[in-house]
């Protein structure tokens, strides 16, 4: 009777434990990250994570706020991918022009296809191979395609990502431009209110302080 319901209890564990098991599959290869295509140029005040190419000539710049904007090599837009990475991530394209992020919260490799879908998922688990790939992080700030180069230049929040042919012309793919304004506009008023409320406090103190010291 006992050995009935120990292999019971065992059975139990093991269907759930399968069960288990599916339900995360399911929703690991339904929807990691959420990563979704979207065909809106994103436009945003976070910084760049890096530039990356694809065979296809295909040239993408990655944002802070998980989003990844695709240019053709003419410098329009294509599409975007949308995402939800928990921390910080690299990405880049490999060589069958999937994308993969690599997101440095745990390690974790996830590559999708144009489409969006998720394709496989790896995980970097070995501590030197971790560093190797922090120290060859893939994102660049420097693609050249057939003697075009494609480049990414930020200072203090502004962003801009350029190609430069052979004759050394010039064009934009993406600038900040007013949205960069906004945010130093919106960063000096904070700055000279702190300024304001850092003055009156010391003004206060000397004044205190005048008066301790001639009673």
């Amino acid at each position: 009777m006992k050995r009935k319901i120990f292999l019971l209890f065992m059975s139990l564990i093991m269907l759930l434990n399968v069960g288990i098991g599916n339900v995360y599959a399911d929703e690991t290869g339904k929807n990691a990250l959420n990563f979704r295509k979207i065909y809106k140029e994103h436009r945003t005040y976070s910084s760049a994570v890096g530039i990356s190419a694809n065979s296809l000539g295909d040239i993408a710049i990655g944002f802070n706020d998980d989003y990844i904007n695709v240019y053709d090599k003419q410098g329009s837009f294509k599409y975007s991918f949308a995402f939800e990475v928990n921390g910080n991530y690299f990405f880049e394209f490999d060589n069958e022009n999937n994308i993969v992020i690599f997101s440095v919260t745990d390690g974790m490799r996830y590559y999708f296809n144009n489409d969006a879908e998720l394709i496989k998922t790896e995980k970097i688990s070995d501590p030197e191979e971790l560093k190797n790939y922090y120290k060859n992080r893939p994102d660049k700030e420097n693609v050249n395609i057939d003697g075009v180069n494609y480049s990414l230049k930020q200072v203090l929040g502004y962003i801009k990502f350029a190609k430069t042919d052979a004759d050394g012309n010039e064009s934009v793919i993406y600038e900040t431009g007013l949205q960069y304004a906004v945010k130093a506009f919106v960063a000096l008023t904070v700055l000279a209110f702190l300024a304001i409320v850092i003055c009156g406090f010391i003004k206060t103190i000397s004044t205190e302080m005048k008066k301790y010291t001639e009673v």
